[in-house]
């Protein structure tokens, strides 16, 4: 059985428990009993539950509740420490207590050699040379400056001189009284901090007008400066002056801009002013209190994202082809330059366990597209931008990401972002914007970026309107973008990664040797599926499958052998392509109602390892040519095809064939012979019929017949309707040729049933037999 600790606290210690002050009683057999000083209940804890308690921040033991005040607060105003007071304070009390010590010594040798065990100090023996002697020899050994016993003539020095042995007497007094638990350098200080006048020196009503004036001009958030609230104040005090004046009172003085400022400083400290003049967010960012905890552990785990507009002009005019440009090409990329140079925009990502920049992207648009492309390159390798820049250093390698944070910005936190992290499996946090504290890695990194690298670049704008106000950044904005991303690429490749970063968990260590221990000891954060990682964060094209694969974009063409039998089991007439718009090697299929995905290769080997960018700028390449070439073989191939054609004409001439083609003429005369025998036949007018079956089935009502056999009508032929004979029913019903049923005399009271109509063959001349 363990041991359970039973401490002895006095009666009268004080405990805070849970935020209630309580006092311990007394200690029983069980427990302690406790008084809850705000409600005046009386408890017994048991000791196992009082050291586990103790264990826990719930509990703050404190001083002795109800106990008079020890020597050293009576003395110091509540202080009880040394480290209150001031650097010269706690010196002078070493050199107290050094004294005290050997004055005690020096009591102690006289009671021996005396043999008065009651000796008493007096201030003539503490003054005799003798004893001054051995005290300062003494106190010089454990104070360990020297100390003399009388200090020389003329004026101050530095130099520690014994006191005169009344003021000796005073500060042994106080060393005698002192308890165990006191600190006897702090109550041998001095007490210089209680020096000086205290009291207000300025007339009440006047405090009263400094403080209107603050709050009616100071606390502004147009930032008012000291002089307008000094003006202000003056208004006030004329004011006043006038009537205490009618009243026969003394004016008032107007106190100085310095008294005014301190007693703005007795108002409200520092980020409470901040806060009245500059605004919640701007305080926030300026003085709130940021985390100093390690939240990223490995690399990858956590990253931020952010996006700023550059301070920055460049050019877009693109190097190499300006001069082959016509006019109007010109004068619409001067245009397109001018759109760009207002709307550059940087975004960046960082890995918060290593510091190491992730990915950067230049666009004039941030959009969800420039989001997407930032997280692309995060989860890619990027030895291609070292190779192609000449970078030296390594860049961060292709890894994972678990939790994206990003502010509320328009291009980050957007439907299309959110849903290509949560589809890869990452997690979205989203911050708030100007709120530096939630994401101050990242901001750190802008931070840095701005003050190393953009200053320097041309074009620079400055950090506000006005910063620069000779330097023209127009005339010297003449980077384009491609020049200014390489500059980018080098700075977070070679120059950030190998600077000393002083950040929380770091300790002055450099991102790129901080990421390769963590790939030692920790690992990276998990790869994404290559065939996800192109569905929700790549192109998607919709096209139709063929016998080739798919093709995008009109000239890459993707296939794979188990695409191709799948397309050609499930007859499908569109399949969706998801593109990496980095590399071109795959791409990944969707076919409708099939539960996989398809990893199609690149059948264009040229295109192989490039991006769809240099593609389209290789073909672009291809497919541009000299106008005056153009020219020449335009003429060639029509030449050709002239040549051609004559040759055949006369050919057919020549050898008397016959004509494979008509003429317009002749199509519209054999159109007339086709069609002049046909003939036409108009279906009844006003014809009534009744349902398959119910021919002759029991029913009233008029019904049509087929009788006899008729005169059919030839073809290529008019039919003659006057000659038909009429045939007349029973019931007055009458049928006349193809006319239809007219009747053939007045209608009867009630129908007749047809179906009692004796039907057979008729006789010639149309009458039933």
């Amino acid at each position: 059985m363990s041991l359970v600790p039973q401490y002895n606290y006095p009666a009268g210690t004080e405990i805070t428990l849970y935020n209630e002050k309580m006092s311990i009683c007394a200690m029983q057999e069980n427990g302690y009993e406790m008084l809850n000083l705000e409600t005046g209940e009386v408890g017994v804890t048991s000791f196992s539950k009082f050291a586990e308690l103790q264990k826990s921040p719930a509990m703050k033991i404190g001083a002795d509740a109800g106990l008079p005040s020890t020597e050293l607060e009576m003395r110091l105003g509540n202080l009880k420490v040394a480290e209150q007071l001031a650097p010269p304070q706690q010196e002078r009390g070493q050199f107290h207590h050094a004294f005290c010590c050997a004055t005690a010594m020096l009591r102690t040798k006289l009671r021996r050699e005396h043999g008065m065990p009651d000796l008493r100090l007096t201030g003539a023996l503490l003054n005799d040379a003798d004893n001054r002697k051995f005290i300062c020899k003494v106190a010089t050994e454990i104070f360990g400056k020297k100390v003399r016993p009388k200090g020389f003539r003329g004026g101050q020095n530095n130099e520690w001189v014994l006191y005169d042995g009344r003021t000796i007497l005073k500060y042994l007094q106080i060393f005698d009284r002192l308890e165990v638990d006191d600190d006897v350098i702090a109550a041998l200080a001095t007490r210089d901090h209680l020096k000086g006048n205290n009291t207000k020196r300025i007339d009440w009503t006047l405090l009263q007008l400094m403080t209107q004036a603050w709050e009616e001009i100071g606390l502004d958030l147009k930032g008012p400066s000291v002089s307008n609230v000094h003006h202000h104040l003056e208004m006030l005090v004329f004011e006043e002056n006038g009537r205490r004046i009618r009243n026969g009172l003394a004016k008032l003085v107007v106190p100085s801009h310095k008294t005014l400022k301190r007693h703005q400083q007795y108002l409200l400290n520092p980020t409470e002013f901040l806060v009245a003049t500059k605004g919640e967010r701007h305080a926030l960012n300026k003085r709130g209190r940021g985390s100093t905890d390690l939240r990223g552990l490995f690399p990858g785990e956590l990253v931020e994202a952010d996006e700023c507009k550059l301070s920055l002009i460049s050019s877009a005019k693109e190097r190499g082809y300006w001069e082959n440009l016509s006019n109007e090409d010109q004068q619409t990329l001067e245009e397109i330059d001018k759109e760009i140079r207002t709307r550059l925009t940087l975004l960046v990502m960082i890995d918060v366990a290593t510091r190491m920049p992730l990915a950067w992207v230049v666009s004039d648009k941030p959009k969800a597209e420039a989001t997407l492309a930032l997280l692309r390159m995060a989860t890619r390798d990027k030895t291609k931008e070292k190779i192609k820049y000449g970078c030296e250093g390594d860049p961060a390698p292709a890894m994972g990401l678990g939790l994206v944070k990003t502010d509320n910005g328009v291009g980050l936190r957007n439907k299309t972002v959110v849903e290509g992290l949560l589809g890869t499996t990452a997690i979205y946090a989203a911050v708030r914007a100007y709120a530096s504290a939630d994401k101050p890695y990242v901001e750190r990194l802008i931070g840095t970026t701005e003050s190393l690298l953009i200053k320097l670049i041309h074009g620079y704008t400055g950090r506000k309107a006005g910063e620069l106000p000779g330097y023209n950044s127009n005339a010297n904005g003449l980077l384009d973008i491609d020049e200014l991303y390489g500059i980018l690429t080098r700075f977070f490749i070679d120059e950030y990664p190998s600077l000393r970063h002083m950040g929380v968990g770091m300790g002055g260590r450099r991102p790129a040797e901080v990421l390769k221990e963590l790939n030692k000891t920790r690992g990276l954060f998990k790869m994404m599926d290559a065939d996800q990682r192109r569905i929700h964060l790549g192109w998607k094209f919709e096209v139709t499958p063929n016998d080739e694969g798919v093709r995008v974009l009109s000239g890459i063409w993707f296939n794979s052998p188990e695409f191709q039998v799948a397309v050609d089991d499930h007859a499908v007439s569109k399949v969706s392509v998801f593109v990496d718009p980095e590399n071109v090697n795959d791409a990944t299929a969707i076919i409708p109602g099939v539960a996989r995905e398809f990893r199609l290769q690149l059948q264009v080997t040229a295109f192989a390892d490039l991006t769809i960018p240099e593609v389209l700028e290789l073909t672009e390449a291809h497919r541009r040519e000299d106008p005056a070439i153009t020219e020449i073989y335009e003429d060639r191939i029509a030449s050709t095809r002239r040549q051609r054609f004559d040759l055949l004409k006369q050919i057919g001439v020549e050898r008397r064939l016959t004509r494979s083609h008509s003429t317009f003429e002749e199509c519209r005369i054999k159109a007339r012979h086709v069609f002049a025998g046909a003939r036409i036949v108009r279906a009844p007018e006003g014809g009534q019929t009744v349902r398959p079956g119910d021919l002759t089935a029991s029913m009233q009502g008029p019904g049509v017949f087929l009788i006899g056999d008729g005169n059919a009508a030839i073809d290529h032929q008019e039919a003659n309707h006057s000659e038909s004979p009429a045939v007349q029913l029973d019931g007055g019903v009458t049928f006349k040729g193809n006319d239809g049923i007219t009747p053939a005399g007045p209608k009867s009271a009630e129908p007749r049933d047809l179906s009692q109509v004796p039907l057979g063959r008729p006789k010639k001349g149309g009458k039933f037999s």
